[in-house]
């Protein structure tokens, strides 16, 4: 992100925030509310209710999964802003795509008044307190058992596989098709607790407010029916079974998913939709969509905000991944942006919001066994 010199001059990217402001970065893409969409605002996102967490998994004796349940968990309470949004969270993908960067910013304390570069990866470079991981564990990194599949593994550098170390080869950012990747932070579950159940390979997400920064394409499919997409998952998802014994889902599984932007399987593969699910339910960009770029890269920021309770998803005209920081001023500006608004309060008659689509989207139905 390059910012005009009028805008500097308001807000200085390492200023102290400036309270009464409603700021307006100029790298947002031209706005779009509503067919075709640039910008997307979820609003009242926390929830106050509970999910099932997976506590447990039972392994199993090959050649059958002879436990039942394999699947152990434990009701947990959830409240506040974000819920459970602001738990741990890890960004997937599946190809055919190519990533050019990441970076990831949080605030640097309780005042949110400066948001750091935690994490960061350019396209043929090694990571910044960031891991490439895939679900292929077993023989190279990981487990595999005959209950819970395969657990998380390292990914190697052509994302098509599993490497015994964490970026043990630097990636080129080609996605294949019909191929998955997540990222997480380099810190392990063995350096520290990780909340829920842990297998295998397990890294930590990001937590609190968190602020997304993506560069990509996708590109056209060979195969209609393998369609990329980008999404964020609560990370004990992905450090139990990304598909299979997990917190997924909505209502009393929905430990948090948001799908930023999804081409669904038999439908206009051009077009990516949005949905969001948690313990109250789904909701989502309706008839509205994100263009899907086959033709050419495009810059994504995807805001997890706790004090304002909201998840921002926007299209950048550019970003300049060097910043080691911006300030909560700049954040603001993003938040503050015109965005189609989809409000997540189910409050008002307590049942489920609408869901625009059908509740699992295409990579939601896909099971990943060896």
């Amino acid at each position: 992100m390059r910012l005009s010199a009028s805008f500097i001059a308001t807000a200085p990217l390492l200023a102290a925030p400036i309270a009464s402001a409603q700021l307006k970065p100029n790298n947002l893409a031209a706005t779009s509310t509503s067919g075709s969409l640039s910008a997307l605002k979820y609003t009242k996102v926390g929830s106050t209710g509970s999910y099932d967490q997976v506590t447990n998994i039972l392994p199993g004796t090959f050649p059958t999964c002879d436990v039942s349940p394999f699947c152990v968990t434990e009701t947990k309470e959830i409240s506040g802003n974000l819920a459970p949004f602001d738990d741990e969270m890890t960004i997937a993908f599946r190809g055919p795509m190519t990533v050019y960067n990441i970076a990831v910013y949080q605030p640097t304390n309780s005042s949110s008044a400066s948001w750091k570069q935690v994490s960061s990866w350019a396209a043929n470079e090694k990571p910044t307190n960031l891991v490439f991981m895939n679900n292929d564990g077993g023989d190279v990194s990981g487990e595999w058992s005959i209950c819970a599949g395969a657990s998380q593994s390292y990914a190697n550098g052509d994302w098509n596989a599993a490497a015994a170390s964490p970026n043990a080869e630097v990636a080129s950012g080609n996605l294949p098709e019909g191929q998955e990747i997540n990222i997480m932070t380099a810190q392990t579950c063995k350096d520290s607790a990780c909340d829920g159940f842990s297998r295998g390979t397990a890294n930590h997400g990001w937590s609190g407010s968190k602020f997304f920064v993506l560069t990509f394409d996708m590109p056209s499919s060979s195969d209609a029916s393998k369609v990329p997409a980008i999404w964020a998952l609560n990370a004990q998802i992905v450090r139990a079974a990304q598909y299979g014994c997990n917190c997924r889902g909505t209502g009393a599984k929905g430990c948090g998913e948001l799908d930023i932007l999804e081409t669904i399987a038999g439908s206009d593969i051009n077009q990516a939709i949005s949905e969001i699910y948690s313990p109250k339910g789904a909701t989502g960009s309706g008839a509205s969509f994100f263009a899907r770029p086959t033709s050419g890269k495009v810059t994504y920021g995807v805001i997890f905000d706790v004090d304002t309770d909201s998840i921002a998803i926007q299209r950048y005209t550019e970003w300049d991944y060097t910043q080691s920081a911006i300030t909560r001023s700049v954040v603001e500006g993003y938040l503050n942006a015109q965005a189609m608004t989809v409000s997540f309060d189910t409050s008002a008659n307590g049942k489920r919001a609408p869901g625009p689509r059908q509740v699992f989207g295409a990579h939601k139905r896909r099971r990943h066994w060896h």
